[in-house]
């Protein structure tokens, strides 16, 4: 299986994976990596290292689910589609 996510919903789910679930960024981006079909080791690991929180230099980025589901999918699409 393998797909392709927007960059709002990458970082969303790199946020929600280390802030909420606490999983170590490095395991959940080699996961993915496998998955995304336009992996770019070059991007993936400095995107998941700088959402994550781990470089030092930028804010935290915690993304409220519920805020960014009525933001961006207000049908509901995504969620029923995947989440439930």
């Amino acid at each position: 299986v393998g797909g392709w996510i927007n960059f709002r919903m990458r970082a969303m789910l790199v946020s929600f994976a280390s802030y909420t679930l606490w999983l170590d960024w490095r395991n959940t981006s080699r996961f993915l990596a496998k998955h995304f079909l336009d992996y770019e080791p070059g991007i993936h690991y400095s995107q998941f290292q700088m959402q994550s929180g781990t470089t030092g230099i930028n804010a935290l980025r915690i993304y409220n689910a519920v805020k960014q589901a009525k933001d961006h999918d207000k049908e509901g699409k995504f969620v029923k589609k995947y989440v439930e």
